[in-house]
Order: C-alpha cells, then sequence, then structure tokens
C-alpha cells in the first residue's frame, strides 16, 4: 500500500517566498498555502488533525506569526502541529521568542533547500517519533478510560486524545470551547438529571481556575452518564499536568466507567424535580395522564386521568414557534414514546419559546419526560416535568454563537417594548438582561451617539432605527452596518453592527458588534488604504484598463525608520509616515492608489507616463526638523512594470520590493527596476547556499593560500588562507557570490569551520613531514563565535599545535568585531592567551576603525586595500597610510598591507616602515600543490 504523503501548511504573506518554499518541497508533502496568520488559523481549524508541520513567517500583516503560535498554544494544537518558524531576522531575541511561544525549528531568508529539506524531513520524523510513544502510553491508558482530553482552562480550550463515547460525537468535538462542551452533554441530556445540577457545578470553569490556582492537584465528580442509550455512573477526575503554570493552567482529564459499583441506583424512577414548574406523571404503554403537581395553570391535567396525545396537543399550543408546536406533538405523543423506548432512548427533551405576560420578557422552557419499565405491572411510565432555562439558555447558548467570530458587544433588544439589554461578550450575564431594562432610543442617543465622530451621528441614527432595523429583517433575514468609534484612547476603530431575530415570534433581536479596522481596507494612521486596499483597488483598475503594461507598482521603504522614532519619539515617528503617505498622494508622480503596505514601507500604483525618475530622486530624500532636531530622510524604491499575464498584486508588491533590495547606493540611485534577472539571482543564491553540503562533502572547495611577505627582505613570512568553488556544473563560482549568499543564509560557519579544519591539517603534514612551518592565517565570522562546537574545536587544536610548534593566526573584519564584541569577545582573549594571534582584517573601511582599537588588543593590523590601491592618486591616503603605520607602532602592533600591485606601491610602503605586504605584486592566491612549491623556492 502506498505510503499517505504528509501534509505541510506554508504560511507566508510574500507570494515568491511561498513560491520558492513550494518548488523545493512539493516532490516529497502536499502543500497547503496561506498569505497571513488570520488565514493560516482558519484553514487549521479545519484541518488541524491532518497537518504534519507548519511553516510560519514571523512578521506578516493582519496577524504576525507570533500571534498565531499565541493561538496554537491556546488552543492546544502545538501538541499535534510541530512548527518551524521563517524570518529574515535571526537575531537571538527574534528566535528565543519563537521559541519560548513552541517552535520546533528555524530557518532564515534566503532559502537554502538542503537545509529546508533536511529540517522539515527531521523535524516531522522527530515529531512523529515522540508522537509515537505518546500513542503508545495513550493505548495503555485507553483500556481503563472513556475519555481522555487535555484542557487549556486559562484559555478555556482542549485536545482531544481519546474519545470513546459514540453518542452525538461529532457534535461534541466540534466545540471549541472546554466549558461549552461540558456544558454541552448536559444540556444535550447525557447527564442524568438527578446529577445534573452537581455535575455543571463541578464543570464551572471559573471554579476550576480557582480550585487548581489554590493548590488543588486533583478534583473528582461521579455521576451518571448516557453510554450508548443506557445511563451508566462513571467517574471524571481532573489532574494537574506537568506543563502547569499559574498562568497557563495546562490539566488532564480522565473519564471512566464505575456503573457496577452504582448499579443498584439506577432502578431509581423519580428525579429531583424540585426546581420544575410541574410533574405530570404518565402511564405511556396506555396513553394517559395520571396525575400532576404544577405551578403553572396552564399545565395542569383536566379531570382525574387526561389522554396523553390531547394533553400533548393541548399544551403544544403555548409554545411560540409553530416549529416547536410540531416538534412537541411529534415526541411525546404515546406511539412515538413507545418506539423510542423500544430503541433504547428513555428520556425525551424539547426546548421551546413560551408566551408569557404582557409585561415579561420572553422565556425559555425544557420539557423532558423520562421512562422506566414497571417491573411489576410491565407497563412503561414515566414522569413529564417542565423547567424554566432562560437564563442558562441565554448564558450558554449565546456565548456559543459569538464564538464563532471576534465579536465584542452582544444585545438583545425587544423591538415591541423597544428595550435593550448590552453586554460584554466575555462577561455575558443572563440575570442582568432578564432583570434589566434600557430605553432603546435612549440608549442609542445617549450613550452609543457620544461614540462615533460628529460627522457619523446621523449616519448612526438613520440605521439603528428600531424600524428600519425590522424591515430589513423582515426582508433579508439579517442588516449590518459599519461605524467608526473612538476608543477610550482616541484611537479610531472601524465596527460593524449586525442584527438578527432571535425569537421572531416575540420581535427579539440579537445584535453584535466586531472590530474590522484590521479587515478593510483603510490605514487607521494615515487615512489612506492599507495592503488589503491597495490589492482591492488595484485589482479594480486592472478589470477595467485597456492595457495593464501602461501601469507600474513603486515600492518605498524608509532607510533607518527606527533611528526617527528614537531620536523624535512614537508620536513623532507616526507624523513623519503621514507626511510621507502624503507627499506620495501630491506627487507629480499622480499615482491612481497609494497604500501603507507595512510599517514604514509604502506602495504606488502609478501610471507609466507620470514616471519621471528625477522627480522620484527627491521624493526619496528630504529634511525633517523638530524641536531643533533634523534628520535627513533617504527612501529607497524599487520598481516593477506591469507584464501583460496574470500575476497577483501581492507578487507585483514582491517583485517591486525585491528590486529595491538591489539598489547599490541609495544616495546616488535610490531607486532600481525590476528584471527577471533579479528573481533568478536570488534563486541561484538560494540554491548555492543549498548546495553547500555536498560541495564539501565532495570537497568541490579549494583552499588556496595568498602569500604575505617582509616589505624590506621580500622573503615570505605568512599566508592567508583564501577559499575557492570549483562546482561541478558552474564551473569556478566567485567568492564575491556566494560567500555573501552564506552569510546571508546563515551557513558560513560551516564554511570557515571546513577552512580551519583543512589549514590545521596541512600545518600538521608539514610539521610530521619534518619541514617548515610559516603561520596561516583563517579569515572568520562573527557568526562562527555564536558556534559553540567550531569554537570548542579551534580552542582544543590552537592549544595542541602550540605545543608542536605550529602558531595559529585569525582574521576578523571590524564589522564582524562590532557584531560580536558584546557578548562574544571573550573567545577571542581566549584564544589570544593560548597562543593564537589575532589580526584585524581591512582597517580603514569602516566607519568606528579607532573606536576598534581602544576596544581590544589585536596583534596584527591589515590595511585595508582600498587605501593601498590610491597611493599613486591620493595623496590624502598616503597621509593617512603614513599616520595608520605611526599609530601602530606607536600601539605595539604589526602591519600587513593588502592588495599591493605596483612598484610604488611597494616602495612607499617600504619606505614608511610597512612591515608586510600582501598583493598580486608578490603572488595571486595559490592552490596548495603551487603554494608548496612557492615555499620551497623561497
Amino acid at each position: 500500500m502506498e505510503e499517505q504523503r504528509k501534509k505541510i501548511l506554508i504560511v507566508d504573506d510574500s507570494e515568491m517566498n511561498r513560491e520558492i518554499l513550494v518548488s523545493m518541497l512539493e516532490d516529497e508533502y502536499d502543500l497547503i498555502q496561506a498569505e497571513d496568520g488570520q488565514q493560516a488559523v482558519y484553514i487549521m481549524s479545519e484541518h488541524h488533525m491532518e497537518l504534519s508541520l507548519l511553516l510560519l513567517d514571523m512578521n506578516m500583516p493582519v496577524m504576525n506569526g507570533y500571534e498565531v503560535l499565541q493561538v496554537m498554544k491556546e488552543r492546544l494544537w502545538l501538541d499535534r502541529i510541530p512548527v518551524i518558524s521563517i524570518s529574515a531576522d535571526s537575531s537571538d531575541d527574534n528566535i528565543g521568542r519563537a521559541y519560548k511561544l513552541g517552535v520546533n525549528d528555524y530557518f532564515s531568508r534566503p532559502f537554502d533547500a538542503a537545509v529546508v529539506l533536511r529540517r522539515v524531513h527531521n523535524t516531522i520524523a522527530l515529531h512523529d517519533k515522540s508522537m509515537g510513544n505518546f500513542q503508545d502510553t495513550l493505548g495503555m491508558l485507553s483500556d481503563f478510560y472513556y475519555v481522555i482530553l487535555k484542557v487549556n482552562l486559562t484559555t478555556d480550550s482542549y485536545l482531544i486524545l481519546k474519545d470513546g463515547f459514540d453518542d452525538q460525537k461529532k457534535y461534541f468535538d466540534s466545540l471549541t470551547s472546554f466549558s461549552a462542551r461540558l456544558r454541552g452533554f448536559a444540556d444535550m441530556d447525557c447527564i442524568y438529571e438527578d446529577d445534573k445540577k452537581e455535575y455543571l457545578e463541578f464543570c464551572n470553569i471559573k471554579r476550576l481556575r480557582k480550585a487548581f490556582a489554590g493548590g488543588n492537584r486533583k478534583e473528582m465528580i461521579r455521576y451518571r452518564r448516557k453510554v450508548k442509550d443506557e445511563f451508566k455512573w462513571v467517574s471524571l477526575t481532573m489532574i494537574c499536568s506537568e506543563e502547569y503554570e499559574d498562568d497557563n493552567q495546562i490539566v488532564m482529564l480522565y473519564v471512566r466507567d464505575i456503573n457496577d459499583d452504582y448499579l443498584k441506583q439506577l432502578d431509581e424512577v423519580m428525579r429531583k424535580t424540585t426546581d420544575s414548574l410541574g410533574t405530570v406523571t404518565v402511564n405511556v404503554s396506555k396513553g394517559m395522564c395520571i396525575s400532576c403537581v404544577v405551578k403553572n395553570k396552564n399545565i395542569r391535567i383536566r379531570g382525574e386521568k387526561e389522554n396523553l396525545d390531547d394533553y400533548v396537543r393541548r399544551i403544544s399550543m403555548y409554545a411560540i414557534g409553530c416549529e416547536d408546536r410540531v416538534k412537541a406533538n411529534q415526541l411525546f405523543v404515546q406511539e412515538n414514546l413507545l418506539k423510542e423506548f423500544a430503541a433504547g432512548r428513555t428520556i425525551i427533551s424539547l426546548e421551546t419559546v413560551a408566551q408569557g405576560d404582557q409585561d415579561e420578557k420572553i422565556r425559555m422552557f425544557r420539557i423532558t419526560i423520562e421512562m422506566i419499565r414497571n417491573s411489576v405491572t410491565d407497563d412503561i411510565e414515566g414522569v413529564l416535568y417542565f423547567q424554566d432555562i432562560t437564563e442558562s439558555y441565554l448564558a450558554e447558548k449565546i456565548p456559543q454563537l459569538l464564538y464563532q467570530k471576534n465579536f465584542e458587544k452582544v444585545a438583545l433588544i425587544d423591538a415591541r417594548r423597544n428595550l435593550i439589554n448590552m453586554e460584554s461578550t466575555e462577561d455575558f450575564n443572563a440575570y442582568r438582561y432578564l432583570h434589566t431594562k434600557i430605553d432603546y432610543n435612549t440608549y442609542c442617543r445617549e450613550i452609543l451617539g457620544t461614540m462615533v465622530p460628529e460627522q457619523e451621528k446621523e449616519h448612526l441614527k438613520k440605521n439603528t432605527d428600531i424600524e428600519k432595523i425590522c424591515r430589513e429583517l423582515n426582508q433579508n433575514g439579517r442588516y449590518s452596518f459599519t461605524v467608526h468609534q473612538i476608543s477610550e484612547d482616541g484611537e479610531i476603530r472601524l465596527k460593524e453592527f449586525n442584527f438578527m431575530y432571535l425569537f421572531r415570534e416575540l420581535g427579539i433581536i440579537l445584535a453584535v458588534t466586531e472590530d474590522i479596522t484590521e479587515l478593510s481596507g483603510t490605514d487607521m494612521l494615515t487615512g489612506g488604504y492599507n495592503r488589503r486596499g491597495f490589492i482591492h483597488n488595484s485589482e479594480n483598475i486592472f478589470r477595467h484598463c485597456a492595457d495593464r503594461t501602461d501601469y507600474a507598482v513603486l515600492y518605498f521603504n524608509v532607510r533607518n525608520f527606527k533611528a526617527v522614532n528614537e531620536l523624535f519619539g512614537i508620536d513623532t515617528g507616526d507624523s513623519v509616515l503621514r507626511t510621507i503617505y502624503k507627499n506620495l498622494r501630491s506627487s507629480s508622480l499622480k499615482p491612481c492608489v497609494v497604500a501603507r503596505v507595512e510599517a514604514d514601507q509604502f506602495t504606488c500604483l502609478v501610471e507609466k507616463k507620470n514616471l519621471d525618475f528625477d522627480a522620484l530622486s527627491g521624493l526619496c530624500e528630504w529634511n525633517f526638523t523638530k524641536k531643533g532636531k533634523t534628520m535627513h530622510i533617504f527612501c529607497g524604491c524599487g520598481i516593477f512594470f506591469v507584464e501583460n499575464k496574470e500575476m497577483s498584486i501581492n507578487g507585483m508588491i514582491d517583485r517591486a520590493k525585491l528590486a529595491k533590495k538591489y539598489i547599490t547606493d541609495e544616495y546616488v540611485k535610490p531607486y532600481n527596476i525590476y528584471d527577471a534577472s533579479m528573481k533568478s539571482y536570488y534563486i541561484d543564491r538560494a540554491e548555492l547556499a543549498g548546495e553547500l553540503r555536498n560541495g564539501l562533502a565532495q570537497e568541490q572547495f579549494k583552499v588556496y593560500y595568498q602569500p604575505v611577505v617582509d616589505a624590506k627582505t621580500g622573503e615570505i613570512r605568512s599566508a592567508e588562507a583564501l577559499i575557492r568553488w570549483v562546482h561541478p556544473k558552474r564551473g569556478f563560482v566567485s567568492p564575491a557570490i556566494f560567500i555573501p549568499a552564506l552569510e546571508e543564509s546563515g551557513h558560513i560557519s560551516e564554511l570557515d569551520f571546513y577552512v580551519t579544519k583543512k589549514v590545521f591539517e596541512f600545518m600538521r603534514k608539514r610539521c610530521e613531514d619534518g619541514k617548515k612551518n610559516i603561520p596561516i592565517s583563517i579569515n572568520l565570522s562573527w557568526m562562527d563565535f555564536y558556534d559553540e562546537k567550531m569554537m570548542k574545536w579551534i580552542e582544543e587544536n590552537v592549544e595542541s599545535s602550540q605545543k608542536l610548534g605550529i602558531k595559529s593566526r585569525f582574521e576578523i573584519t571590524e564589522t564582524s568585531f562590532e557584531a560580536m564584541k558584546q557578548n562574544r569577545n571573550n573567545i577571542l582573549e581566549s584564544l589570544q592567551k593560548k597562543g593564537a594571534v589575532t589580526l584585524l582584517d581591512d582597517f580603514g573601511s569602516g566607519y568606528s576603525s579607532y573606536g576598534v582599537l581602544q576596544d581590544y588588543n589585536f596583534d596584527i593590523l591589515k590595511i585595508d586595500m582600498s587605501l593601498v590601491r590610491q597611493i599613486e592618486t591620493n595623496p590624502k591616503s598616503r597621509s593617512i597610510l603614513k599616520s595608520i603605520i605611526a599609530m601602530a607602532h606607536e600601539l605595539g602592533m604589526q602591519l600587513v598591507a593588502e592588495g599591493a600591485e605596483t612598484e610604488e606601491q611597494i616602495v612607499f610602503l617600504r619606505e614608511n616602515d610597512c612591515d608586510c605586504i600582501q598583493g598580486y605584486y608578490y603572488s595571486k592566491p595559490l592552490p596548495e600543490d603551487e603554494f608548496l612549491e612557492y615555499l620551497g623556492e623561497n
């Protein structure tokens, strides 16, 4: 039998990223895609039992990855679905935050095909193995328990581990709220009536939270529960899980059969009916009502005895709904009761709305008959009783309806009497509803009316008119409108009001409000469009335009916007964003659509005829001044010319965004135009990163050595190890291509470790052969210092090599030192103490060169080639070089000048006391065999 393919959900707002992942995974897995976190949550709510893995982008609009993880944690989906996070930001803080929320692994962009496949495979395999062990344990427990649930009391959610009850299983399993599930068993009469009150008190979610928070480790109750149409005694036990925390109350729930202990009690016929409106004793076999004890005259029997079917027809007339009248006449007549009893169903129940007094609110009743065979007469007898369940119905049924969406408020409107009761969905109180009377018009005018902007008050008044609402409901079944509201902190939010009949015959309307700000197409900060609005309006333009290639999508990103917030504050930062939006709207580009699609990122749809590149450059640069502080604002702009082929608007934004990434110098040319090679280059770099491990295993990477010579004598003093990639298909791959790709993908440490081992191996072999060794320096990236395995290996081998007379050297650039100095420079110090020599590479290429010399004592300074190559042409460079050489010697450091290629450069460096020189003048980087020959000659 063919093995079923695993199913993976890919969640990323970038269409291009999803395409790349699909191309990498589609051969082995079934894939589902979601463009934002909200869509992902919806998909998981329907398919979480089928998914084997979630690939989750952490930075998305609408709902980001951290919010998705929070929802998964609350709903206990993380126990079933492993997660790999995707982020361009691989900082410790972000990775740590993701791990804390429950991710299993992560990888960064650009994607490395080999790493993606390996981590996906390993994560699924590891999770399957752990689930297999868990299922074995669960299998043993299943012999003792009908039901096993994992419950989060804090979030009122649960995960089904086993459910052996077949009765209405599908219905109960569909309830996402744990409290709703527990109440549901009572509502559906699966709990014996005598036990129902105690059961509901025990299952109260607030009581359970308080009990476990107070230190209880176990809670238990025994009750009678319907199992395959027969009531049996069961024991429900809740025990603190090992995962239990004060703010994350995780408990395990177990239900087992204890029927044998209480079998005699099942012979009881009469149920507790002290809270009922009345009881009627019935001989079902003879079809007669025998006696009654009632508080309401409408449900009394007429005479000493009354025909059962006549009685049912009479009392059913008090039900409001026509459907309920029909149901009552179907359920409680003699023929059906005998049929139900023969089928093993001894309890029949119906909930209905009954007409109350004119001044009372609606009342909800439950009519129940419980039947048993009389062991003396062999007749089937029963007790028919009536309960007022209005309060429990409103407290349970309405929240269940509201859980389907993120409603904020719920109101019940009595249209006949013009009354309203408004409640929070988080704390709906049925008692307050039953005993509170608020005039509807007063509420709309004096409470609701004060929450909306002045210009929308008339709109609100018109749409909350009770006659209009009833008219719309009678015609269409539902009615809704939107209006802006001002929150307590002054923020304007977009709210949607929805109305539907709860009880049409009584004119009872259910009204709910929902915050749809994020779902709308409006950006509340700028007042313009957000990404959703940009997509909607752009699609509409393309639907009606003659030629879509007349348009271009522009993507703007503010450079270092974080500095604006830090210098001026968040409020001023928001003001800057509004100014950028305003500038774009009123610019000579004459944009058809402008939107703020992310925090500091904007998109425009423009006609190509309006695209003036000089004007565009002006838009990308301007000064912002406030309170005497001035900041120069720079934007980069990527441009995508719309093509005459099907492509989503998100795809166009992605391509414009990619073009922006390839801007080489925003200060010289702040814009760039997309071409297909960018996507190919982007994917090529990802593929190269993916081929790294194969290249290392097959030794496609070769270590080259470039001699470093004494400036005075010209004799070789040391060498620098450099890496070259001879690819079997691509040929010689430039380090300028594959090294940045490996740095971006986070795999540079694997290559550096490979080079380090090769260099140590080379020097050890020279030592074993009795040949003279010269020091060889190895380049280290800042990422290497976070690779614990690599650093441990280096420290051990530096120490052991020192004993053999081998001197280790390590080069690190200014940029790398700045990136790791706060947390990892202790490793650099440790290497020096063990005898290694440290070199500061590319000195003079950065902005903080002299600050670096203050922070750390390097042994050797390597002068960047950009200064050396200007010796002949730039007098300032010569002066700077003289100063650097003098300063280094003053600080006790030796110098190496890189990139020397001419006689004039060599003479200048020698005359100014530079210690060593490295460059093509003496030798290019040499493969190992040629380097050995060079050593022999020297």
